[in-house]
């Protein structure tokens, strides 16, 4: 189990490999919840795909479950906008 420490501002640093297993980027939302004495931290739920940068630097689409396929045009949109 990893653990962090909690700064005098009550901020909490996400140790990278988690930030990455949740291809989370600064910006990003989550989701608190307790459970019990647990604290769970989820990426918030999104209805969009967002392009992300994968472990080799390549652009890598990330879809929430549940999502509708997506079409050409969509794809070239996004593409479009990232950086």
């Amino acid at each position: 189990m990893s653990t962090a420490t909690l700064s005098t501002k009550g901020q909490l640093v996400i140790p990278s490999r988690f930030r990455l297993a949740l291809h989370l980027q600064p910006g990003d939302k989550v989701a608190l919840a307790l459970e019990g004495d647990r604290l769970v931290i989820e990426r918030a739920k999104s209805d969009q795909a967002r392009l992300v940068k994968g472990k080799d630097g390549r652009k890598v689409l990330v879809a929430p479950a549940g999502a509708p396929p997506m079409t050409a045009e969509s794809v070239k949109a996004l593409l479009a906008d990232f950086p």
